[in-house]
């Protein structure tokens, strides 16, 4: 029996890579690598340095100098550890229910892509987390006020200046994530990490443009748009990588199936998790958690749940632990992710055929039977966690030196000539000698030497001059921001707004 869906598992696992459609067969370059396309890319991926600063970048709590609360590397490790969860489970399933769709050979590259994506999903986003997204917004939003930076921007550029500006004005952590994973490695391959399209694909989780995503939730309901128009997935100087994305995997203007299982397992791992650091920085207490969970768990299995963490609280009390709130919440936090991932797995094989005809574009978890105890991770989150005091006080840090930083920066690359002109005609990138020894020269000359080179070799276009364009040059300087780890951020800020050396 033929598989009639839209999208195919054979395809939308398939190793092709950008640079190199001909995949090798491993075993012919070494009979004891036995990894598959995904395991290969994983492997690329943690050891990078892209990677390792997400140690210091904060997921809830900035600026925490506790060992206990999560950073986005911790968060990340257990997204993929949830993702890869995920994944054998619907590929044991669909290998043995659906065999004409998923084959016993696909097992195990279903897993393994999923672990890749959870570990990378959040690779591109600035300092302070969302905050820092949300300063980068409003700058370049003020910034387009004056008519000059938008003439600016469409010199050379015209048939793509409202999408280079939406780029910006609706900058997005996800769109940067692609960016940074097929470009910004360059140093070593014009392509990046040069990742299967699959793993590309998979956190493309708004496979749009700046001007075909973004849409407000009103928007969305009005035009009968899914939640892959929420925000946007690349940057215009990655459309032609995403168009290729596209093409190898099959994906068209669809979600790739397995996006919709990271997006579950990042709302898995971070809606339990918050909880627990929130307990551990003394913002939630018994009584708080007990009465949101008994406003959402109605049915018996949520019950379960609550009535568990109860027992297991007052066993703790009752043993006169002082730990007694933090362990009664790590159990509840494993047995409720094990409620969680059970339900997700369930929702997404009983809506497989839809997702893979790109008929549905909603959320697994919110369509699952854990929805409720989702729900009531959110609320406690909203209306505990983030409004603390100690939070929104390193927000606004946060926030204060992301907007510092683009100042000095974008301050810096606007200037018409960094470049000389008559190095450019010869290939050769030499800062124009006037500005090196301006004060935009010695800020520019602070910016990575590796986003500068790839700004030179590989821009996206030129002004008549030859000069990088205002695109390429505000690109440089969100490249650079977005790669600075919080501590970084905070302390290149201080310095160089003289508060301290």
């Amino acid at each position: 029996m033929q598989n009639s869906t839209l999208m195919q598992w054979e395809q939308l696992l398939s190793g092709v890579r950008l640079r190199d459609r001909q995949v090798k067969d491993r075993t012919k370059d070494n009979e004891y690598d036995l990894r598959n396309d995904f395991d290969d890319d994983y492997s690329r991926l943690i050891i990078s340095s892209a990677v390792r600063r997400l140690q210091d970048k904060a997921q809830v709590f900035p600026l925490d100098n506790s060992d206990f609360v999560r950073t986005r590397l911790t968060h990340s490790h257990e997204v993929a550890t949830i993702g890869r969860s995920l994944g054998i489970s619907v590929e044991k399933y669909l290998s043995t229910r659906k065999p004409q769709a998923f084959k016993e050979e696909s097992v195990g590259k279903l897993s393994a892509l999923l672990a890749v994506a959870g570990l990378v999903h959040d690779l591109g986003n600035p300092p302070f987390g969302h905050f820092g997204e949300a300063a980068i917004q409003t700058f370049f939003r003020d910034w387009f006020e004056n008519e000059k930076n938008l003439r600016q921007l469409a010199e050379g550029n015209s048939q793509y200046a409202k999408q280079m500006q939406a780029d910006f004005e609706h900058f997005e952590g996800n769109a940067q994530s692609f960016r940074l994973l097929t470009k910004l490695n360059g140093l070593v391959d014009e392509y990046s990490y040069n990742l299967s399209a699959a793993s590309l694909a998979s956190i493309l989780k708004y496979p749009r443009s700046s001007l075909e995503g973004n849409k407000s939730r009103a928007e969305r309901k009005a035009q009968d748009l899914g939640v892959s128009y929420k925000k946007f997935g690349y940057m215009t100087s990655e459309q032609e990588r995403f168009e290729l994305v596209r093409q190898y995997t099959g994906i068209m203007d669809k979600r790739h199936p397995v996006t919709f299982l990271l997006e579950a397992a990042d709302d898995i791992a971070y809606s339990a998790a918050d909880i627990e650091d929130g307990c551990k920085k003394k913002v939630l207490d018994y009584s708080i958690i007990t009465d949101v969970f008994a406003e959402f768990f109605k049915t018996e299995d949520d019950r379960k749940l609550l009535d568990s963490f109860v027992s297991d609280f007052k066993q703790n009390t009752e043993e006169r632990r002082s730990d007694r709130l933090d362990n009664a919440v790590q159990k509840l936090r494993i047995k409720a992710q094990g409620a969680m991932i059970h339900g997700v797995v369930e929702s997404f094989l009983k809506l497989h055929d839809r997702i893979l005809n790109g008929d549905f574009d909603e959320e697994i978890l919110e369509n699952s039977s854990a929805a409720k105890v989702r729900e009531a991770f959110r609320a406690l989150a909203e209306n505990y966690i983030f409004p603390n005091r100690d939070i929104i006080t390193r927000e606004l840090v946060g926030g204060k030196v992301i907007r510092g930083l683009l100042e000095i920066f974008v301050c810096s690359v606007s200037t018409d000539s960094i470049y000389q002109l008559a190095e450019l005609e010869k290939n050769i990138f030499k800062i124009n000698d006037e500005f090196a020894y301006s004060e935009k020269g010695k800020n520019f000359m602070l910016i990575s030497d590796n986003y500068r080179y790839l700004m030179q070799r590989y821009p996206f276009s030129l002004q008549v001059d030859k000069q990088p364009s205002l695109y390429d040059r505000l690109l440089l300087v969100t490249d650079f921001v977005c790669g600075m780890t919080d501590t970084y951020a905070l302390e290149l800020y201080q310095k160089l707004s003289g508060i301290k050396l």
